[in-house]
């Protein structure tokens, strides 16, 4: 868990750092919200506050192998991006439901369609644990579409980031396990609640 909260909390920190400091007045839109808490004998928490617009530009300045123009570029992969499209399609046309469900001894992973979202659940525990990890993922149906929206054989981030910004205010990630919490919203606020 420590591990999964540290590359949260670096990866935002990273975005935060090559964005620069947020100068002059605050910028309008919508906000990600990164906050990781600690339980224990630290306590510590960390808050990271992002604009969505400062993702979406720098997803669209990264000239990478496989990053153009806010556009991922897929290598070789088993699927061609229209079986993709095709499964998505399928998947976004149907009605409510749950497409995947994994259960064993120890863990739980649910995968459904709900509403306007694509949702994915992992709760584990070990050697009788009590209350165990819990993981949610809230994807906005509307996001996936977005970043399906390319030229064959890429994925276009900065049109889901723009997607994210348009959609209502929420929590997108949450991870809890005994001694620590991730969470993961957007919101039009520019600080996390308290």
């Amino acid at each position: 868990m420590k591990r999964q909260m540290t590359s949260v909390v670096l990866g935002a920190a990273i975005v935060a750092t090559l964005s620069g400091p947020v100068t002059g007045a605050e910028p309008a839109g919508r906000w990600i919200h990164v906050r990781v808490t600690e339980r224990g004998d630290r306590g510590e928490t960390v808050k990271v506050n992002l604009p969505v617009s400062v993702l979406e530009t720098l997803a669209a300045a990264i000239e990478a192998d496989h990053l153009r123009e806010g556009r991922v570029q897929l290598g070789e992969t088993g699927f061609k991006a229209e079986q993709v499209r095709a499964m998505w399609k399928a998947i976004r046309s149907s009605r409510d439901m749950e497409f995947v469900t994994v259960e064993s001894s120890d863990e739980t992973v649910r995968v459904a369609k709900a509403g306007d979202f694509l949702l994915a659940k992992v709760h584990s525990s070990r050697d009788g644990e009590k209350g165990g990890e819990r993981v949610e993922v809230k994807v906005p149906l509307r996001v996936v579409d977005a970043l399906l929206d390319a030229p064959e054989g890429e994925l276009n981030v900065k049109a889901a980031l723009q997607a994210l910004a348009a959609h209502d205010a929420g929590d997108l990630v949450q991870v809890q396990d005994g001694s620590s919490h991730v969470r993961i919203w957007i919101d039009d606020r520019s600080t996390t609640e308290d």
